[in-house]
């Protein structure tokens, strides 16, 4: 039987889950998750060992699911994605996506009936020496608390629907510890773009970068690129990675400026339209208790 996760079994999950503990920037924000959302959190004792899957609104959109983790025995993959399913509609979810995997991870998704939706490359940039000579067209500076609101507004106009930030999203990345360089472009209420990059050790990500469109083509973007590439090499970070969607060509033309280079690694994120989906073989009871 698969169960809902409680406060009586929230440790016990956070320590069974080890490498996905990715899923969650820390502990607290794990409880935090668990104590706020019990019915996102799902575990079964399967032969001696936990199964488990963390589901959650997709940045925050009210319509989409996604399935952040599913852990599992592979014979039991198909037993937990109807179950999975089937939770999202009780939700009133019209559609359920998984989160970026890799093509081997998104085998099981693909054969239950997902399909592909999204496509992102991988690209990296391995000498952080160098980069191409840039103008700052305007002023760059710190994220400050008071940027929230004109900064949403901004990735809305920036993004398409899918991708935009939501509130609960960036205040998240506010309160974590990984995120080492949060910039932004242009005076309080005249934002123009922002840039967030994490780093750890001698390894960095840039989570997010963007430019509202009307300035775009301006030299915005690579002058916030290049103020967080100067942060990361004062720090002695080796590497940057990013991952873009397959066919944002203009993003991947300023990457490759900068010296990135695609690594041949790609993630996909896979899509379960729930209206008019084949019907479920059968209700899957769900448990509160451990």
């Amino acid at each position: 039987m698969i169960r809902q996760a409680d406060e009586s079994c929230l440790r016990k999950i956070w320590d069974s889950l080890e490498e996905h503990r990715a899923v969650f920037k820390s502990y607290d924000a794990y409880l935090a998750f668990g104590r706020k959302s019990p019915d996102k959190i799902f575990w079964r004792r399967c032969l001696g060992q936990l199964e488990i899957a963390v589901m959650d609104e997709w940045r925050g959109q009210k319509e989409i699911g996604v399935i952040w983790l599913l852990r599992c025995r592979r014979e039991r993959e198909g037993y937990w994605l109807e179950f999975l399913i089937q939770q999202a509609k009780k939700q009133g979810l019209k559609s359920l996506v998984t989160s970026p995997l890799t093509q081997r991870d998104s085998r099981p998704f693909l054969s239950f009936g997902f399909y592909p939706y999204q496509h992102l490359d991988i690209l990296r940039k391995n000498d952080l020496r160098t980069s191409p000579p840039t103008n700052t067209p305007v002023l760059l500076r710190p994220f400050q608390d008071e940027d929230q609101e004109e900064l949403l507004l901004l990735d809305n106009r920036s993004f398409d629907q899918f991708w935009w930030m939501d509130e609960q999203s960036l205040k998240d990345i506010i309160d974590s510890q990984e995120v080492s360089f949060f910039y932004v472009a242009g005076e309080s209420r005249k934002l123009r773009g922002y840039i967030l990059i994490s780093f750890e050790r001698d390894y960095a990500h840039l989570s997010r970068i963007a430019v509202d469109p009307e300035y775009q083509g301006r030299g915005i973007a690579s002058a916030l690129l290049d103020r967080g590439i100067q942060f990361l090499r004062r720090r002695g970070v080796r590497s940057i990675s990013v991952s873009t969607q397959a066919n944002n060509y203009r993003s991947k033309a300023l990457y490759r400026k900068f010296g990135f280079r695609e690594t041949g690694e790609s993630l996909c994120i896979c899509r379960y339209d729930l209206s008019g989906d084949q019907s479920l073989s059968g209700e899957i009871r769900v448990s509160g208790n451990w």
